[in-house]
């Protein structure tokens, strides 16, 4: 069982490092080094987590607490985003990472399912995100979850092309 509370700027450090930490540990084998870091350095910036962290109306941030307080994952939603490959706009899950100690114990069912009371709170029509081509069980996960399949694009980084699904759940009006 976890917890989840909305991420505030003084939360922008804890952010950082188990941000930086579970996308290494997810993500490590399809980046070159340098890329990686690279990517780690604008992406979990001190200013681009603070920038979003200033703009609720535009961003929520969640952290996932363990029962022993412990910041063991997190969330990043983006309201009023457009649907790539589409004329619709809803809810953007960008990111929904867990360290990978933690896997399998039900929290990324919890998390989203927080994250799509909180889309419906705030009037999405629809939760949508990307995942992996090659990321089969995320995509079986997210199906089971009331996803579908929508399109795929593309997505590079500096050493390989892999593309990405947009999935998509309509939520109840």
């Amino acid at each position: 069982m976890i917890s989840i509370k909305q991420a505030t700027v003084s939360d922008c450090a804890v952010l950082r490092d188990i941000g930086i930490e579970t996308y290494t540990e997810h993500f490590s084998a399809i980046w070159s080094p340098a890329g990686m870091q690279d990517f780690l350095d604008k992406d979990f910036s001190p200013e681009s987590l603070q920038d979003t962290l200033e703009r609720p109306a535009a961003h929520c941030w969640l952290l996932a607490r363990d029962e022993q307080a412990r910041d063991v994952g997190f969330a990043k939603v983006n309201w009023n985003r457009a649907i790539p490959s589409s004329d619709e706009t809803g809810a953007e899950l960008q990111k929904i990472y867990f360290l990978k100690s933690e896997a399998g114990k039900g929290h990324g069912q919890q998390l989203l399912d927080h994250v799509l009371q909180l889309a419906h709170t705030h009037q999405q029509p629809l939760l949508w995100l990307e995942v992996l081509k090659t990321n089969e069980s995320a995509q079986r996960f997210y199906q089971r979850c009331g996803f579908e399949r929508l399109a795929e694009i593309p997505f590079s980084t500096d050493i390989t092309a892999i593309p990405m699904v947009v999935m998509s759940h309509r939520l109840a009006r």
